[in-house]
């Protein structure tokens, strides 16, 4: 088997691309990609625990710690311990972190119409489809 026609590989190229690309959207607020997928995450979600944004966003505990401590130094997020667990943190976006999702949020969409704007509907949940069924969730 060649290495272009492995599954993997082309979805790495393919991840490492639209990676790349999203980047142009969020690189101008000052936010790295781990920094974007933890306020898109939180974007979505009043608060979560720190592990559970680990989970989410697929990156280990040290990229969570340190997108966390710059998104905190930016003054994006506010971190609380846990009522339920005191060892627990749960982090929540900022009113300045809401700001700054609710502006990135509409050009992420733009940016991914553009990426999908030749392939139709049903191809496009065929794709998604596919995704799903091959991720391990």
């Amino acid at each position: 088997m060649k290495l272009n026609d492995m599954l993997a590989y082309k979805v790495a190229m393919l991840s490492n691309d639209l990676s790349q690309s999203l980047a142009s959207i969020y690189r101008p607020f000052g936010l790295s990609m781990p920094e974007w997928r933890v306020v898109a995450t939180l974007g979505n979600n009043d608060a979560m625990l720190s592990k559970n944004i680990a989970v989410a966003t697929r990156l280990d505990k040290v990229q969570i710690s340190r997108a966390l401590q710059q998104l905190e130094n930016k003054q994006l997020v506010t971190r609380m311990a846990s009522e339920r667990d005191k060892r627990a943190v749960n982090v929540a976006l900022s009113e300045k972190g809401k700001n700054i999702f609710n502006e990135i949020t509409p050009l992420v969409s733009q940016w991914q119409a553009e990426k999908i704007k030749n392939i139709t509907a049903d191809e496009y949940n065929t794709f998604l489809k596919v995704m799903n069924s091959l991720s391990d969730e």
